[in-house]
This record gives structure tokens, C-alpha cells and sequence, in this order.
């Protein structure tokens, strides 16, 4: 199977190809045309030498992600996706799409491992429901009526083997307790004329928004019931982003079990650059510029505090990312960057340089 798939990838990467095609068929003296799926082989692959953090040696990495679509008439498809590693393939997923709903199923990583109960935005310091990435095994996404409502969850608690997220090979990978009806997640997101909801939940705790623009002006508040250690606590919230000009204002206010919060930043076009800068109530203090040197080099520039964040020896320190990405003019798509992160954010923690490529 594996010398199968690795010799799909080869030609793909050499090909680039999207076929499709239709047969001709003779049936009782008539010839008819039936067409074959469309089948679209694409992706993406670095390679990347990084300087980790701390005092470890520099190490050369790579990694390979490839999509299988397939669509056929009638608004049917089929998606298929893993990455190559080191000659080793993870995260396997496959979308199945029809016009009633969108099933994903992966071991860890079903739609991109998001959380259903993601679906509910939460205000400032709230408590979000739910997890971003690699936490599913299943998800199901139901639209109807300008609505969609989504539902996630474990195929089990206890995953043995080397595809379980960053976990060497032949290592244990424990989820989270409670078992798979614990951890089951429902969200919910849709519009009522000008009022546009959020809602979602996972186990005890549960939470909706509802948003609407007001004399130009987003207004938006949330309340969200968070269950954890066995205690249930209250949570709300309110938010409002108010265009002036050229720049945009947003300030939020939030009560939590660790008590009143706020916060407030302020984005703006400078020359070509977007800068945003912002201060809150746990001293989370940041500044973010993002723009282009020329119509080939991009930059990335971000310095964040945050005294009420992590706890641990380095809790109080900054964050700090820096880049350059520059790409190779009369390419699809090829960039080279170099990076540096604390914090494994935006970029890879460390000092890296990285060549990407799309096919």
C-alpha cells in the first residue's frame, strides 16, 4: 500500500495531471455517453532547515500533503488527503460531499481536526468550547436554510501507533478523559435577518452569540456556560468594532471565573502596511505589522504579552515572530521564508529557513 501510494505521489509531483473523461457505450444497438469523475491530484511540500529553541543542533525536515478530489455529476465528491513524512504516511482524511451534508473522517484530523463546537464565538477573555486542530475523528456538517449545524467526536479515547499527532513512533497517545460521549461536540451558525448567531457545546459546557451591525458599527455579545474540575461557571461578554476612517477600533469586555476583563486595538492601512496595535486587562500588550517590501517579499512583525496566559517558568514572556517570505516570481506559488518564532504561532518555533512549493 504504501509503495502504491508513494508511486501515485511521484507522478503527481511530476505531472501535476487533472483528468477526466467520457466513455462511449453501445447498449442494444444505441450509443450514449456516460462521464467519468473528474479526479484532480494537488497539494503543497517544504523542506525546511531549523535552529530549535533553547540549545539543540539545527535539523533539515520536510513535509508532503496531497488531495485526491473527485467530483462527479450530480454534486457528489470525494476527498482524500494525508502528508508524507520522512517516508512514513499520517493524518489520513477523507470528505465526502453531497448535497444534504459533508462527512469527514479522519483519525484525529476530520476536518482539519476541528472541534463542531467551534462553530460558537466566544468575546475577548471567554473560555472558548472545544479544540482547533487534531482533536476529531469524525465530523458531519448539515446545511439548510442558510443554517448549518455541525456534530464531532472520538472513534475512541486511546490511539496506539505513529500517527498520533506529534507523538514518536510506537508511543501511547491519551485524548483527554471522559470517553467518546464527553467529548462528543455539537455548533450551530446562521442569520435571522440582521442578527447572525453562533451556538455550541461539548460535554457540560455550552455557549451562544448573537452579532449585528448597528449605525455602521458590529455589536456582538456571548454567554457561555463552562464546566471544568466540576464546577460550572458563568461566562459573558460583549463586543463592539467600529470603522473610523481608514482605521478600525474594537473593544471588548468580558466576566470570567477569574473576574472582569477587557481589551481594546486599533487597525490600520499605513502605507501598504497593516498594523494593529491593542492593550488589555492581563497586560496583553500587542503590536502586529504585516505588509510588502516589494510585490515579491512580504514581511510578518508581531510582539505579544500576555501576564494572564500560561503559567510556568516562561509564562510572563513575550511573544515575538519575525519573517520574510519572498516569492519566486514566474512560479505557482513557490515561496522561501525565513522565520523566527517563540512560540509556534504563525511559524515553526525557532530560526528557519523553508522552500514550499504547490503541485
Amino acid at each position: 500500500m504504501k509503495k502504491a501510494l508513494l508511486t501515485t505521489t511521484a507522478l503527481v509531483a511530476l505531472s501535476g495531471v487533472a483528468s477526466a473523461h467520457s466513455v462511449g457505450e453501445n447498449s442494444g444497438g444505441t450509443s450514449h455517453h456516460t462521464h467519468a469523475p473528474t479526479i484532480v491530484f494537488h497539494g503543497n511540500a517544504n523542506i525546511n532547515y531549523t535552529i530549535p529553541l533553547g540549545d539543540g543542533a539545527g535539523t533539515v525536515g520536510s513535509d508532503v500533503d496531497l488531495d485526491v478530489t473527485m467530483t462527479s455529476a450530480g454534486q457528489y465528491s470525494a476527498k482524500i488527503s494525508y502528508g508524507l513524512e520522512g517516508n512514513a504516511i499520517g493524518n489520513a482524511s477523507i470528505e465526502v460531499g453531497t448535497p444534504f451534508a459533508t462527512i469527514y473522517v479522519g483519525q484525529r484530523d476530520a476536518n482539519g481536526g476541528a472541534d463542531a463546537s467551534d462553530l460558537y464565538a466566544n468575546i475577548g477573555d471567554m473560555t472558548g468550547i472545544g479544540t482547533d486542530e487534531d482533536n476529531t475523528d469524525w465530523y458531519i456538517k448539515l446545511p439548510f436554510g442558510g443554517w448549518t449545524v455541525a456534530a464531532s467526536g472520538y472513534a475512541n479515547d486511546l490511539i496506539i501507533g505513529s500517527n498520533c499527532g506529534e507523538i514518536p513512533a510506537n508511543e501511547l497517545c491519551i485524548r483527554s478523559p471522559g470517553g467518546q460521549s464527553d467529548n462528543t461536540s455539537i455548533g450551530l451558525t446562521g442569520s435571522v435577518g440582521n442578527l447572525n448567531i453562533t451556538a455550541g457545546g461539548m460535554g457540560d459546557s455550552g455557549g451562544a452569540s448573537v452579532s449585528t451591525d448597528l449605525m455602521g458599527a458590529t455589536v456582538k455579545v456571548a454567554a457561555a456556560n463552562i464546566s471544568a474540575g466540576g464546577a460550572t461557571t458563568q461566562e459573558t461578554g460583549i463586543a463592539l468594532s467600529i470603522p473610523m476612517g481608514g482605521m478600525t477600533l474594537d473593544v471588548d469586555s468580558s466576566t470570567t471565573a477569574t473576574g472582569d476583563h477587557w481589551g481594546v486595538s486599533a487597525t490600520a492601512p499605513l502605507g501598504g502596511v497593516t498594523v494593529t496595535v491593542g492593550t488589555g486587562s492581563n497586560e496583553n500588550n500587542t503590536f502586529k505589522a504585516t505588509g510588502n517590501m516589494t510585490p515579491s517579499v512580504k514581511f510578518h512583525l508581531e510582539y505579544e504579552t500576555d501576564a494572564g496566559g500560561a503559567t510556568g517558568a516562561n509564562a510572563d514572556d513575550p511573544t515575538i515572530e519575525a519573517a520574510v517570505i519572498y516569492t519566486v516570481p514566474g512560479t505557482q506559488g513557490t515561496t522561501i521564508t525565513a522565520s523566527y518564532s517563540n512560540d509556534d504561532d504563525d511559524f515553526d518555533a525557532g530560526t528557519q529557513v523553508k522552500m514550499a512549493f504547490n503541485f
